[in-house]
């Protein structure tokens, strides 16, 4: 044989080999709680048969197997009830060891699916899917040989999607409870029902959708602010919508075939204005709405009573959630029925009064073979004997209802509530409450210490809520739920000392290609950089140092505020400075840039003997880290909690600042907050800055008046002069506080000033 055809054969060779080769970017999340990799593969080809037995739950698994195939690599398969070599075995045995277990194996033969339920063969299924995606990847279907063997660590792995305040279409629910499914989710807890709207079919009580479904839409103004109901073909703007009973049927059937539960929640006693303002005879009398049932009205009892036997119909689950959280329980004080109530039943105060409503309710939900669960304020004045808590203010309610013998479901603001911001650039969409990134949820776990070991059985698992105050879109809820469902799922499912955090973010950078497979909307708020910035007072150089969440990909920037492209420079170490720079810093992620830029100007006039003195002292709860607040090189994002904003009371904003030594200047800026839809924080009315060289004679550089802006949402101005350099060595700032809040805002009484981050060049 001549050198050439060896040449050929070998190429062929290659080639052959390299076709064959299973694949190398195996990312399983949740991770199995065992997995073990062997030499050799399985390829699935026109051949393979699906082995199921005749069960209609066995054809649902094998059907969606089938279309997966079929969709990723165009490939054809059949189903058979006969055992044979080059199959896919689904198979259900007698023994199960833990509800969702699944044994998996892929040998050269073919493929075994092995659990004691449905469900275990379902999530053996998602893990075959994950293993063959996503395409960009994958091109045949070739899977290593492994042997997994697979259970979750707790039973109750869900989330909360809240449709009351913002009204999702029957298609996007199931698209959320697909990419639950995807993550071995199995509870989808169902909020619909809150103050301002009502989003259930109830036949009894036609009004509650034929107006506790639609409100009206007021200018300038929250849906929460002013609230009110109305018919759908109201004379003017309207909003809203509802599920009928059917669509409920629907849904909850689309769930279970995803082996998900679908869990009601009815709001009771409190955030019930939508209902009561259709129904008002079942408030308080004599007290201002505060969109609470009356508890001393047998009819309010009676209401929920016939609208829970509506809503047990159409929900398999075992629980009905009654919110129980937030009530306003000073009308009760007030109603002289409720005060009769608490007489007659020799109740102390309004806690013992909320907990005779809440324990009524539940002796009805338990005569329906329903368990009642409740947001941990059902503690209150004492839990009813077989009531589940859902622990939201942190753990403590969970903790205590745990010792106490009831089980609980751990779901703490920090870090389980999807609608707060997981990223704190500026460029994030619109969010609520606080801040929980990526990792922070993937170190939750839901078994504080303090809870006894012989009740830590009574902890059934954690979940995610999404309240949507500010979400209204499809697009908008996969971008606040993805990637940290997925970091929830490890935490929930993998056991704790199979969890690896390094390795959890190796995987995400697969999920990431199913996700814009799939065509989701994800959060790539995790690869945006962050910055720190420490001054060498040996050197007298800045340093600036620059990173992502997950110390992944790499970040290319400038310092002279153009846009980086894939020719600007890699950030591989701290970057030093001595004068002024602007910079522009991105991730790039497969050539292609990623996440949020950067965009921040440093100064570096400020040296160590600058000093700041105020006429008027910043207030105390929001210092903004101190006296050096304003150039301590951490800039303030669009949230009124962010820790970095100085704020002033009614007074003006005014200062000096003495730079310690002359320099050369030629521009000041500085930032000021305004979010008037949820705080009294408005702009100034007026800017003036003024330059010293002695600190005795000033130049003013800036006299300007600010325009009011009634926008409700929160934003930054930045207020900044340009002008002739010249030496600089003192530099006097003031901000008029308008002092009162004006007559068309929401709140009433003092404005304060939102200011941060002085930059000088």
């Amino acid at each position: 044989m001549n050198i050439s055809k060896i040449i050929v054969l070998a190429a062929v060779l290659i080639t052959i080999s390299c076709q064959q080769e299973p694949p190398k970017r195996l990312g399983i999340i949740p991770e199995p709680a065992h997995i073990q990799y062997q030499d050799g593969y399985f390829e699935i080809n026109e051949q393979t048969v699906i082995v199921i037995d005749e069960s209609e739950d066995a054809k649902s698994i094998a059907n969606e197997l089938i279309t997966f195939l079929k969709n990723q690599f165009s490939l054809s398969i059949e189903v058979s009830t006969t055992a044979q070599n080059n199959a896919i075995f689904l198979t259900k045995v007698g023994e199960q060891i833990k509800e969702g277990a699944y044994d998996l194996t892929v040998s050269k033969k073919g493929i075994a699916i092995r659990a004691g339920t449905y469900q275990g063969i379902f999530y053996g299924v998602q893990t075959i899917k994950q293993l063959l995606s996503p395409k960009n990847s994958i091109q045949k279907p070739i899977l290593s040989l492994v042997t997994i063997k697979d259970a979750p660590e707790f039973k109750w792995r869900g989330m909360m999607l809240d449709v009351s305040r913002h009204f999702l279409p029957k298609d996007s629910v199931k698209q959320v409870i697909d990419i639950l499914a995807m993550h071995k989710m199995n509870k989808f807890h169902w909020h619909l029902v809150d103050g301002i709207g009502w989003r259930i079919q109830i036949e009894k009580y036609p009004m509650l959708t034929q107006k506790g479904a639609w409100r009206k839409v007021k200018e300038n103004r929250k849906p929460w602010e002013e609230f009110e109901v109305c018919e759908q073909n109201f004379d003017g703007e309207v909003y809203g919508g509802y599920y009928t009973k059917e669509d409920i049927k629907e849904i909850v059937a689309y769930a279970a075939e995803r082996y998900i539960e679908v869990i009601p929640e009815i709001e009771m006693p409190g955030h019930s204005e939508a209902a009561l303002q259709c129904y008002p005879e079942f408030m308080c009398k004599g007290v201002e709405s505060t969109g609470v049932y009356c508890a001393g009205n047998d009819g309010a009892f009676t209401f929920l009573q016939n609208i829970i036997t509506e809503v047990v119909e159409l929900f398999p689950s075992q629980y009905l959630h009654i919110g129980g959280d937030e009530v306003g329980k000073e009308g009760w004080l007030q109603c002289s029925d409720c005060k009769q109530r608490m007489a007659t039943e020799n109740l102390k105060n309004a806690d013992e009064l909320q907990s005779y409503f809440v324990k009524r309710m539940e002796q009805f939900i338990h005569s329906k073979n329903k368990k009642l669960i409740g947001w941990d304020e059902i503690l209150e004045g004492g839990l009813p004997e077989r009531a589940t808590v859902m622990s939201w203010r942190g753990v403590k309610g969970g903790i205590e209802a745990a010792n106490e013998g009831h089980d609980v479901v751990m779901s703490p603001g920090s870090p389980c509530y999807f609608d707060h911001s997981q990223g704190s650039s500026e460029f994030e969409p619109p969010s609520w409450g606080g801040y929980n990134n990526l990792l922070k949820v993937y170190e939750f776990h839901p078994i504080p210490n303090e809870i006894a070991a012989d009740k830590k059985h009574h902890i059934l698992g954690g979940q995610a809520n999404l309240w949507t105050e500010q979400i209204t879109s499809l697009n908008h809820i996969q971008y606040m739920i993805l990637p940290r469902i997925s970091a929830l799922s490890e935490a929930l499912w993998t056991p704790s000392t199979q969890k690896n955090k390094e390795k959890f973010i190796d995987k995400l950078d697969v999920q990431f290609d199913r996700f814009q497979e799939l065509g989701y909307e994800y959060a790539t708020s995790s690869l945006t950089p962050n910055y720190q910035v420490s001054y060498d007072k040996t050197t007298q150089q800045f340093n600036l140092r620059l990173a992502n969440e997950l110390n992944r990909y790499e970040i290319r920037y400038t310092l002279d505020g153009s846009e980086p492209t894939l020719n600007s420079t890699v950030y591989t170490k701290p970057i030093r400075y001595t004068s002024p720079i602007h910079l522009h810093a991105v991730c790039f992620r497969n050539g292609e840039q990623t996440g949020y830029p950067l965009i921040k100007m440093f100064s570096t006039s400020f040296s160590d003997q600058c000093t700041i003195t105020y006429t008027n002292a910043y207030n105390d709860a929001y210092s903004g880290g101190g006296a050096e607040a304003l150039f301590d090189q951490k800039f303030a994002i669009s949230r009124g909690d962010d820790p970095h904003w100085q704020g002033f009371k009614k007074d003006d904003f005014e200062v000096t600042i003495d730079l310690g030594s002359v320099s050369e200047l030629s521009y000041i800026g500085l930032n000021f907050f305004q979010h008037i839809g949820s705080t009294s924080v408005m702009l100034p009315t007026n800017v003036s800055i003024a330059i010293s060289k002695d600190g005795k004679n000033y130049l003013p550089v800036l006299n300007s008046a600010i325009e009011t802006i009634e926008k409700r949402d929160p934003f930054i101005k930045r207020i900044e002069t340009n002008f002739e350099k010249q030496k600089v060595g003192f530099i006097k700032i003031v901000a008029k506080n308008r002092g009162t809040l004006p007559e068309w805002h929401i709140r009433k009484g003092a404005a304060w000033i939102f200011v941060d981050e002085l930059s000088i060049k």
